[in-house]
């Protein structure tokens, strides 16, 4: 078995260099998914929204990558046992190269949309390229400062690109 997967790789990286693509200019491979509680229907349409707007951006940098949408209800409890603001629509965890994002991103709700509102002051029609360039921030430029990652989630907005350690955080 490890033979047969040693020589689909070498066929791979042999497909590349005949195309004149090294293995490093290939475009990375994401992973979608829709937690529990997804119709098939939701689940679809809303990574279809998410991957329209990764398209407009340069992601080579970020390899291979897993998105995982998850459902409001369950939203809250996920987010309290892993220690993190429950009020926050997105987090990325760098080590597994994951990113989870809220359903209330792509489909608003009463309740969960004014406490998006209140707490973020952004148009909910803008929260999902908000938070999905602030995530790509701490995972293009492996970066834990929140305040650098708002730099680098501006410049992924406003140019489609990023360079990560380019500009002082301003203060």
């Amino acid at each position: 078995m490890g033979g047969t997967l040693q020589c689909l790789l070498l066929v791979a990286w042999l497909c590349l260099v005949a195309t004149g693509q090294s293995p490093s200019s290939v475009a990375p491979s994401f992973q979608f998914h829709c937690n529990i509680g997804y119709s098939v229907r939701d689940c679809e349409l809303h990574l279809g929204r998410l991957q329209d707007l990764l398209e407009r951006l340069d992601l080579t940098p970020l390899g291979d990558w897993t998105w995982i949408l998850v459902r409001s209800q369950h939203w809250k409890p996920i987010l309290r046992r892993v220690g993190r603001d429950p009020d926050s629509p997105a987090f990325t965890i760098l080590e597994k190269r994951q990113t989870f994002l809220e359903e209330a991103l792509f489909q608003s709700t009463p309740d969960r949309s004014r406490t998006l509102l209140e707490k973020w002051r952004i148009p909910l029609d803008q929260l999902l390229a908000f938070a999905v360039t602030h995530e790509l921030g701490h995972a293009l430029c492996q970066e834990s400062d929140e305040a650098r990652t708002n730099e680098y989630a501006t410049q992924l907005r406003g140019s489609g690109t990023v360079t990560c350690g380019s500009r002082p955080v301003r203060k």
